[in-house]
C-alpha cells in the first residue's frame, strides 16, 4: 500500500498492522498464562468439611468427608438429576448432594470413600425435607424441628458434582480465552491482508498510476475517514478491510442496506453493483449519530451525481431492469 505515497491510506494499512501486532500479542499472552497454570500451578487441597463449618462457614469452599458407609437417598432435585444423601464419617452425620454418576462410582469403592467438592448454604426446602426424614424414625417424644437442622448437620452441604475454582483455574481460563481472541484476530488480520493483495493486484499499473494521481489530487479527491472510503474525480476507492478502485461509469445499481436493532437503524452500508454483476459493499458506519449519517448521505449523493445512469434505491423497478441488463448481457 505504499505504492500510493498517501498519507490517509498508509494509516489505514498501519490499523491493519495494528491488527496482527495486537493478535500476537494476546495469542503470546494467552501460552504464557497457560503455560504457567499447568507447569508452575499448585494444586489445592480441600479442608475437613467439618473444620469448615465450624471455622469458615462460606460458600464456594473446597471441602472433603471420609465416609464410612453407603450414602443414603432422601431427596430429589431437578427432575432427578441431583440428589441429597446422607453420609456419616467416624464423628458426623452430613448432607451432601451428587448426581447418579457419583453415587455410584462411590458404592463401587471400598469404604472409607473420600469424597470432595463445593460447599453450597443448604436451603429451608433442603433442611425441611432432611428434618422430616430423620423424624420418619425418631418418636413422638423425640421429634426435631428444622430449627434444628443446623446444629445436627450445619449449615452447609457439599456439593460432590462441582469443585471450586481457584487462582490457577483463572489464569488456565484466561490463558485459553486470550489464546483464542489472538487466533481469531490473527485469522482477521491474514483474511483482511489478502484481501489488500487481491484487490491491488487485480489492477494495471496503467490504472494504479491513474488511481494514485487521483487520491493525491488535494482539490478533486475526498478522503471520508469514518467510511474509508476515498471519492475521486473517476473512482470510489475501498479502504475498508480490502482495496477497491471501482470506476463510476462502471456502476449499474446501488442502494442503501441497513441493518437494525429493534427496529432502529444502527448500521448502513452502500451495495454497488457494477457492469461485471459483482457487488461492492461500502461505505459501512454507524448512522446513530447526525455526523455519520451526513457522511453517508453526502457519499451517496456524490456517487450518483459522478453517474446520473445509476439505477438507484432497492425497488422491484429496479430490479427488473437489471434482470433485463444481465440477460441482454447474457445473449
Amino acid at each position: 500500500m505504499k505504492y500510493f505515497e498517501n498519507k490517509n491510506v498508509d494509516k489505514v494499512y498501519q490499523k491493519t498492522l495494528n491488527v496482527l501486532y495486537v493478535g500476537l500479542f494476546l495469542l503470546v499472552l494467552g501460552i504464557v498464562l497457560f503455560g504457567y497454570s499447568i507447569f508452575k500451578g499448585e494444586e489445592v487441597q480441600p479442608t475437613l468439611l467439618d473444620d469448615i463449618l465450624v471455622n469458615n462457614p462460606v460458600e464456594d469452599a473446597y471441602g472433603y468427608i471420609d465416609i464410612i458407609s453407603e450414602p443414603v437417598l432422601f431427596a430429589e432435585y431437578g427432575e432427578g438429576e441431583k440428589k441429597a444423601y446422607f453420609v456419616e464419617d467416624e464423628e458426623y452425620l452430613y448432607v451432601v448432594q451428587m448426581g447418579d454418576k457419583k453415587y455410584n462410582e462411590i458404592v463401587s469403592q471400598n469404604y472409607p470413600v473420600r469424597v470432595e467438592g463445593s460447599t453450597v448454604w443448604a436451603d429451608n426446602d433442603l433442611k425441611e425435607i432432611a428434618i422430616e426424614t430423620l423424624n420418619e424414625s425418631l418418636d413422638e417424644e423425640n421429634q426435631l424441628l428444622v430449627s434444628d437442622y443446623d446444629d445436627i448437620f450445619g449449615s452447609l452441604t457439599l456439593d460432590l458434582d462441582t469443585t471450586p475454582l481457584f487462582m490457577n483455574d483463572w489464569i488456565l481460563i484466561i490463558g485459553l480465552v486470550l489464546g483464542v481472541i489472538g487466533l481469531i484476530v490473527l485469522l482477521a488480520f491474514f483474511i483482511s491482508k489478502i484481501c489488500y493483495q487481491r484487490g491491488f493486484k487485480k489492477i494495471s499499473l496503467e490504472e494504479k498510476e491513474k488511481i494514485k494521481k487521483e487520491i493525491n489530487d488535494e482539490k478533486n479527491a475526498f478522503y471520508y475517514k469514518n467510511a474509508r472510503v476515498y471519492l475521486t474525480t473517476n473512482y470510489v476507492v475501498n479502504l475498508a478491510n480490502r482495496f477497491e478502485a471501482i470506476s463510476y461509469k462502471d456502476i449499474v445499481w446501488m442502494y442503501p442496506y441497513t441493518l437494525k436493532y429493534y427496529g432502529i437503524k444502527t448500521y448502513q452500508s452502500i451495495m454497488l453493483v457494477t457492469k461485471d454483476k459483482k457487488n461492492h459493499t461500502i461505505c459501512y458506519m454507524n448512522v446513530l449519530t447526525k455526523a455519520n449519517k451526513e457522511i453517508y448521505e453526502e457519499i451517496y449523493e456524490t456517487i450518483l451525481q459522478k453517474n446520473p445512469k445509476i439505477l438507484n434505491g432497492f425497488t422491484k423497478e429496479n430490479k427488473e431492469k437489471m434482470k433485463e441488463i444481465t440477460n441482454k448481457k447474457a445473449s
